[in-house]
């Protein structure tokens, strides 16, 4: 998971990288016999090159990409992505980097036609469009699909690490890879425990806050005055409503958000496509409903969750947020939660 200095390193690193790009004058194309110059930008476009692809029936792929919005183990974010025949003829998906390989199927080499059509790459077919001396997420890379018509799509571009296709396909090969047992291309599981939780939950028609509390000598139970609290729909706190801890309190809270992907979505969901910027939590978007910030959602007048969760490792999920696409897609995971701690009182 990306930590906040992890995430301010990376905020500074692309204010640089942007500064760059955009900060000087494009210069003139290189001539055909020259090396570019750092900053040069060489072209070429072969106009024979179809801007249409009609088949659907992928064959072979190539993408290596770089991308600032999802990573694998430690944060390693170059992949390649491939599918490519064997010895006999059938396609077999790889991430060469990693060197996972399975026997590809038609789901996902639909799934990846299907990517490039939504965005349209054809258009970018037969062109070569590099300037040199870029930082390496920059750096030039070659995209290749071969249909069975025989239809062919290549393009040499500097790599956008932001790129919503690029994203696409990572997500296709990472779930794809998943659903055939290899985890290899998410970031590392977290295996340490939760060492503290508050969740605060209002949907319109009940309230509750399940947090840790210091209370006074005299609420005190057997001596302890760190304990447990629920407060639910405006009841103050009393006897009924705070308990000691029991001994598998976070044991418990770890497998039940164990069971999710929310760390995942939690890290994978900082960028916000639409502002072109790293505020979508800010928004209330935490990767988890079918909307985003292009949407115009409002936030709801009843619905609200507040999230925190720290762990050993130092990793950490807050989440705050009244937009109702993400609560009603949380409500899993809200569910199994209160009907833990519930049971606890």
């Amino acid at each position: 998971m990306l930590s906040k200095k992890g995430l301010c390193a990376m905020l500074l690193c692309a204010a640089a990288i942007f500064g760059a790009l955009f900060g000087g004058c494009r210069k003139k194309p290189a001539d055909d016999d020259e090396v570019p110059i750092e900053g040069g930008n060489t072209t070429y476009v072969d106009e024979n090159a179809p801007k249409e692809i009609a088949s659907k029936d992928l064959v072979e792929f190539l993408a290596p990409v770089y991308l600032a919005t999802r990573y694998r183990g430690d944060e390693e974010r170059d992949f390649e992505f491939a599918i490519t025949p064997d010895g006999e003829g059938k396609a077999v998906a790889e991430e060469r980097i990693t060197e996972i390989r399975c026997p590809a199927d038609k789901k996902l080499t639909g799934a990846i036609a299907d990517i490039i059509a939504k965005h349209d790459l054809a258009k970018q077919n037969g062109v070569y469009d590099v300037t040199a001396g870029l930082p390496p997420e920059y750096q030039e890379r070659t995209f290749r699909a071969v249909y069975a018509s025989g239809e062919v799509l290549t393009f040499t571009v500097n790599n956008d690490p932001y790129a919503e296709w690029a994203e696409e396909i990572y997500d296709v090969f990472a779930a794809w890879f998943s659903e055939h047992g290899v985890e290899t291309l998410y970031p590392d599981e977290e295996t340490s425990l939760i060492t503290s939780f508050s969740l605060e939950f209002a949907d319109g028609r009940r309230y509750y806050w399940y947090t840790e509390v210091n209370v006074s000598e005299d609420q005190a139970i057997d001596g302890e005055t760190y304990l447990l609290s629920r407060y639910v729909d405006g009841l103050i706190f009393d006897s009924d409503k705070v308990r000691l801890f029991p001994d598998d309190y976070y044991e418990r809270l770890t497998e039940i958000v164990g069971a999710t992907d929310l760390l995942r979505k939690f890290a994978f969901s900082y960028y916000d496509r639409e502002a072109d910027n790293w505020g979508n939590h800010d928004e209330g978007y935490y990767g988890w409903g079918d909307k985003t910030t292009a949407d115009g959602e409002e936030d709801s007048e009843k619905m609200e969750l507040i999230l925190n969760i720290e762990y050993e490792s130092g990793n950490w999920v807050d989440i705050e947020t009244r937009k109702a696409s993400e609560i009603e897609a949380m409500r899993p995971l809200i569910n199994a939660l209160t009907k833990y701690l519930d049971s606890l009182f």
